[in-house]
């Protein structure tokens, strides 16, 4: 989404699935799962020197679902 001013906010779904070897072999096929949405802004401090500038880091995480296999 572009907002007013050359502002972005970005947002990611992201989903990890754990495959561990060893004695943590049980929690094999628990997964993570969360979703981060953040403000961002292309700026350029001098000519030829652009920075992406990541605003509002406390909010960028949101609710974090864990779920673990059965058994």
């Amino acid at each position: 989404k572009v907002l007013p001013g050359g502002e972005l906010v970005l947002s990611l779904s992201c989903k990890l699935t754990l495959r561990p070897p060893g004695i943590f072999r049980f929690l094999s096929g628990s997964s993570v799962e969360t979703n981060i949405t953040s403000h961002v802004a292309l700026t350029q401090d001098s000519p030829g020197d652009l920075r992406l500038v990541l605003r509002d880091c406390r909010n960028a995480f949101g609710g974090i679902k864990v779920t673990l296999r059965k058994g």
